[in-house]
């Protein structure tokens, strides 16, 4: 999958991160219209060739939401949760991922139950809220975190169609995705919005 996503040409990535962007960015407004305030989000800065959803995470500042990305500790491997106030608080970080600058802000744990939505990358997806990640358990051990504290953000995943297969392989300890928005539009696995 990792081929396959990298083979996509340019124009058609282009296209794509914009439209899929565009169909998040709806279903936020009507998420952030029912809640009445802005919106707790925690996105991720994209890596070798990943949909790009940046302008989404721009549209949410713009928006007044609050934007969280993740920073991993290299010893611990542990997810820390930065908040990036603008584009100019990325940086290169562990493995040579795009990260949030290590001074800014991070999340306390204890408002891990404010945090309205979660967009998780991945290699693979399927529409009935399977993914198949990188094989390092990072987010794994969030959800984990999440579950201890009681919190439930909704879990999306935006992704090129090329990504979706007919089943991705699931372990019992998998968490599955409530929502995958691709090209031609969104699958919903629960009733979010």
């Amino acid at each position: 999958m990792e081929r396959v996503r990298a083979e996509l040409p340019e124009s058609l990535r282009l296209e794509a991160s914009s439209v899929v962007c565009e169909y998040a960015a709806d279903r936020l407004d009507a998420l952030r219209e029912r809640k009445g305030a802005p919106l707790v989000v925690l996105g991720y800065l994209p890596y070798r060739g990943e949909l790009d959803i940046r302008p989404l995470l721009e549209t949410c500042r713009g928006c007044g939401d609050t934007v969280l990305a993740p920073r991993i500790e290299r010893g611990t491997r542990r997810m820390r949760l930065l908040e990036l106030k603008s584009a100019a608080d990325e940086a290169s970080g562990s493995w040579g991922i795009p990260e949030p600058k290590e001074h800014l802000p991070e999340w306390p744990e204890d408002r891990l139950g404010s945090i309205d939505v979660m967009f998780v990358p991945g290699l693979a997806f399927d529409f009935k809220g399977g993914r198949v990640g990188y094989g390092g358990g990072f987010y794994d051990r969030l959800m984990e975190r999440f579950e201890a504290c009681g919190a439930s953000p909704g879990i999306w995943a935006l992704s090129f169609a090329e990504q979706t297969v007919e089943e991705v392989p699931m372990e019992p300890h998998d968490f599955r995705i409530e929502l995958l928005i691709v090209p031609s539009g969104m699958n919903s696995t629960q009733d979010l919005v």
